[in-house]
């Protein structure tokens, strides 16, 4: 019997080569030639998905980051704390997911606290984005006689905030955006149907309370805040404490912006300017966009993880698994000689496209991820031996070697699937059960391995043996170690 490779699997095979070689060789050479960092985000590399690059995505343990425990304070009155706290985890997620955080930890603890772990986040940062209760509060300006403080531009003495009742939980949705000239960056907000009409009123109001353009009626003007209350209200005939609220936001005020009203509003959108960076509007966008803190939060703890003892520890994994492949290639060779040598081969196929597969993904590699991958090689490794020890079988049995061949992948099929499938169904349970970040990233890169293992012990090893068994000198028993019981 003659074994053919079949188009359709030089095609996979050739494609997977082409891929694993593209992603895993193109990102470097990119890097190496524009002297950029050989790891880690790079702004505007190629190719543009948004923030998706090409590169390995590393946890908390090896990239370093942040690690707070909060606790909620003041609750709303009436609801039990277990709700709070579980809607509190839920919009801190969404406002991480909205930074591009791999793999984050949003996790319950006790009844009233919750822990937070971010990879590649300092803590500075982590606090401004989580730590803000970001209730986006609208108010017009009513006449106060008695007050004496002159607010934002456009609002002198005599007049003071007055709370709407449009509110940030009308708010749909959220986005960062350039303005019409292309200059400077804006937040449109875009309100429910409630917040829509509600939004609609307050600005045909403030456009017939003064006549002609009102830049200089404070009535004319509506101002939005971020966390604005009646008890900062209260203060505000003092000018010191007035002065601080009246900043703007970057400047550590609750002022976010107070336009004059030109025309009225009747679309249920808004468009928030101010002294606006990309990041800045950015940074709003995914707080309004992510619904306000049902409870406010009191930091007890925020830490700044150094990645020292990852860096460390990544270092020893990778010097292990290198010894343990070289170990492995050594051994495979000794006992199954020519068979062991192209097993060897395509493991280096394996691990390029898993590696490839990383990055597309992207995996967020952690420690327990490493060892998934490293664990995922010996199970590949797994796969040739049955393999090559059924060929000796069929080749004592008098078989042809390409009969052999056929004879031993088919005979060892059932136990490589039933093991495979076993550790995928094990994967997949772990996956979908554990709340653990890394448990996850082992369970979902284990599975990654084990899949790709299948092609390579089944199509690779196999296909590969169908190609060098076909010259005369590899077909010898001392080169195919059959002699060896």
């Amino acid at each position: 019997m003659q074994l053919v490779l079949s188009w359709p699997v030089r095609i996979l095979v050739a494609a997977l080569l082409i891929f694993s070689v593209f992603v895993d060789g193109a990102g470097y050479w990119y890097r190496i030639a524009n002297h950029y960092p050989l790891t880690g985000y790079v702004a505007d590399m190629p190719p543009h998905f948004g923030d998706w690059q090409l590169y390995i995505h590393k946890g908390l343990d090896i990239q370093g980051g942040t690690h707070m425990e909060l606790q909620l304070k003041d609750p709303p009155a009436g609801r039990n704390l277990a709700d709070v706290q579980a809607e509190e985890i839920a919009i801190i997620n969404r406002r991480i997911n909205n930074l591009g955080v791999n793999e984050p930890l949003v996790a319950p603890l006790g009844s009233d606290r919750i822990v937070v772990e971010l990879a590649g986040v300092p803590a500075s940062k982590a606090q401004e984005v989580i730590g803000r209760t970001a209730r986006l509060v609208t108010t017009t300006w009513t006449e106060d006689p008695k007050s004496t403080f002159d607010g934002p531009e456009g609002v002198t003495a005599g007049y003071k905030p007055a709370i709407s009742t449009l509110s940030g939980d009308m708010i749909t949705g959220a986005q960062a955006q350039l303005d019409t000239n292309g200059v400077a960056w804006t937040v449109q907000v875009t309100f429910n149907s409630q917040g829509t009409d509600l939004f609609g009123k307050m600005t045909q109001e403030a456009v017939n309370a003064c006549p002609g353009s009102g830049t200089d009626c404070p009535k004319r003007h509506i101002a939005e805040w971020l966390d604005l209350n009646q008890d900062d209200i209260a203060h505000w005939d003092d000018p010191g404490y007035a002065a601080n609220i009246t900043k703007t936001i970057d400047q550590g005020g609750k002022l976010v912006t107070n336009p004059t009203i030109i025309d009225p509003i009747p679309s249920g959108t808004a468009v928030i300017s101010g002294n606006f960076s990309q990041s800045s509007a950015k940074d709003l966008a995914t707080l309004l966009s992510s619904g306000a803190l049902p409870a406010s939060i009191n930091i007890l703890t925020s830490t700044d993880v150094s990645a020292s003892l990852g860096a460390d520890s990544i270092k020893k994994s990778f010097a292990a698994g290198l010894i343990g492949l070289a170990v492995v290639v050594l051994f495979m060779v000794a006992y199954y000689r020519l068979p062991g040598f192209l097993a060897s081969v395509a493991l280096i196929f394996y691990a390029g496209v898993v590696l490839a597969l990383f990055k597309v993904v992207p995996v967020t590699l952690t420690l327990a991820g490493m060892a998934a991958f490293i664990l995922s090689v010996g199970m590949a490794v797994d796969a040739n031996v049955l393999i090559f020890e059924r060929f000796k079988e069929e080749m004592r049995a008098g078989r042809t070697i390409g009969a052999a061949v056929d004879a031993a992948v088919r005979r060892a099929w059932p136990a490589i699937r039933d093991s495979n499938i076993s550790t995928l169904l094990t994967s997949s349970i772990l996956y979908l059960v554990s709340t653990s970040g890394p448990v996850k990233g082992f369970a979902f890169t284990l599975a990654i391995g084990v899949a790709i293992s299948l092609i390579s012990s089944i199509i690779v090893t196999h296909n590969l043996l169908a190609i060098v068994l076909t010259s005369g000198w590899a077909r010898r028993q001392g080169a195919l170690g059959v002699g060896r019981g």
